[in-house]
C-alpha cells in the first residue's frame, strides 16, 4: 500500500519562519514604540510653546546626565538579579535593553517594557523566564526604595495636603517593599512569564538577600540623582536659587528628591502610559506652592521631555556599543 508524502515542515523551515516571526515582531515593537515616543515628545512641547524660558541648556544636559545615572543604579540591581540567577549578560545588552525597555512605557501595557527588556537579553543567552522576573524584581524594588525616599523627605518637610501624601508614600513603600523581598517575587514569578507561554521558570536560583541589600542602596542613591534632575530643570528656568533661598539647600533638594521619587511611584501605579498626568499632577500639586503653579507646570513638562530624550539617547548609544563588542562572540542558545 503506498505511503502518503510526509508533509510536516521540515526542522529547517520550522527555523527560519520562527526567526522570520521575531524579527517582524522586533519591528513591530520598534515601529510602535518610535511612535509612542514620538507622539510623547510633539504633545509635551506643544504644552510649553508659548512660553518664553529663555533657558540655560546646560542645565538641562546636566538633568539628563543625572537621570541616566540614576536609572543604571536601577540597572545594576537588574543585572545583579539575573546574576544571582546564574545567567550573566554584558553591561553594554544590560544598558541598552534597560534604556530601550523604559521607551516601551509610552506605550499603552505595562508589559511592553518587560517584553522589550526580556526579548533583547534573550540574545545574551538569557532565559526568559529569567530576564521576566528579574525586570519584576527591579521594578518592586524601585518603587519600594522610591516610596521609602518621598517617606523620608515628606517626614520633615511639609507641603500642601501633607498627611495624606505620607500616608500614601508609607502604604506604598510597605507594599512594594513586601513584593520585593526575594520569597514572595519567587511567587509571583510564574506571573511575570505569562506573555512567554515557552518560558519555564527555575526555582532553583533566586535572588540573594545581599544582592537585594546592594541593591536598595543602589537604586535609593539613583533617586537622589533624579531629586537633582529636577533640580537642574529648576536651574535651567533660573528659579532654582529662589527656591534654595526660601527653603535652604538642603531642604530644598529634599524637596525635590522627595517630589520626583514620589510622583513617579504614583505614575507607576496609574493606569497611564508612562505615568502620564499622574505623574505631572503629583508634581504641580506638591510643587506649586512652593515654586508657583505656573512654573512647576513647565518644570514637570519639561523635565518630562529631557527625560525621554535621554532614554532614547542612551537606548541607541548602549546598542550601537553593544553590536560592536558583541559582533564576534557567540553566546549559547
Amino acid at each position: 500500500m503506498p505511503t502518503g508524502r510526509d508533509l510536516s515542515p521540515s526542522p529547517a523551515s520550522t527555523d527560519f519562519r520562527r526567526r522570520l516571526g521575531m524579527a517582524a515582531l522586533r519591528w513591530v515593537i520598534l515601529l510602535v514604540v518610535v511612535f509612542g515616543v514620538g507622539r510623547r515628545i510633539w504633545l509635551e512641547k506643544e504644552k510649553i510653546s508659548f512660553h518664553d524660558l529663555g533657558l540655560d541648556w546646560g542645565w538641562l544636559l546636566v538633568s539628563g546626565a543625572c537621570y541616566l545615572v540614576g536609572l543604571t543604579a536601577s540597572a545594576a540591581f537588574w543585572w545583579l538579579a539575573m546574576r544571582d540567577r546564574g545567567e550573566w549578560p554584558g553591561w553594554s545588552r544590560t544598558l541598552a535593553a534597560y534604556y530601550a525597555g523604559h521607551l516601551g512605557k509610552y506605550v499603552p501595557g505595562k508589559m511592553l517594557a518587560v517584553v522589550i527588556r526580556t526579548t533583547m537579553v534573550s540574545r545574551s543567552g538569557v532565559g526568559i523566564a529569567t530576564g521576566a522576573i528579574t525586570c519584576v524584581h527591579e521594578a518592586l524594588l524601585t518603587m519600594a526604595t522610591g516610596s521609602l525616599v518621598a517617606v523620608a523627605s515628606l517626614l520633615v518637610i511639609s507641603i500642601p495636603h501633607h498627611k495624606y501624601w505620607l500616608m500614601a508614600s508609607a502604604v506604598l513603600a510597605a507594599g512594594f517593599g513586601l513584593l520585593a523581598l526575594p520569597p514572595i517575587v519567587s511567587r509571583l514569578g510564574r506571573l511575570a512569564v505569562k506573555p512567554f507561554p515557552n518560558a519555564v521558570l527555575d526555582d532553583k536560583h533566586s535572588c540573594r538577600w545581599r544582592s537585594l541589600g546592594v541593591g536598595a542602596v543602589m537604586v535609593t542613591g539613583g533617586w537622589l540623582l533624579m531629586g537633582l534632575s529636577l533640580a537642574a530643570v529648576l536651574g535651567a528656568m533660573h528659579k532654582l536659587v529662589k527656591l534654595i533661598s526660601q527653603l535652604g539647600l538642603w531642604k530644598a533638594y529634599g524637596l525635590v528628591a522627595g517630589l520626583v521619587a514620589l510622583a513617579s511611584v504614583g505614575g507607576f501605579v496609574g493606569l497611564t502610559p508612562g505615568g502620564l498626568g499622574t505623574r505631572e499632577w503629583i508634581l504641580v500639586e506638591t510643587l506649586g506652592p512652593v515654586a508657583g503653579t505656573g512654573h512647576s507646570v513647565v518644570a514637570v513638562v519639561l523635565l518630562r521631555i529631557v527625560w525621554i530624550v535621554a532614554e532614547v539617547v542612551a537606548a541607541g548609544t548602549f546598542w550601537i556599543v553593544d553590536r560592536q563588542w558583541s559582533r564576534d562572540k557567540v553566546y549559547p542558545s
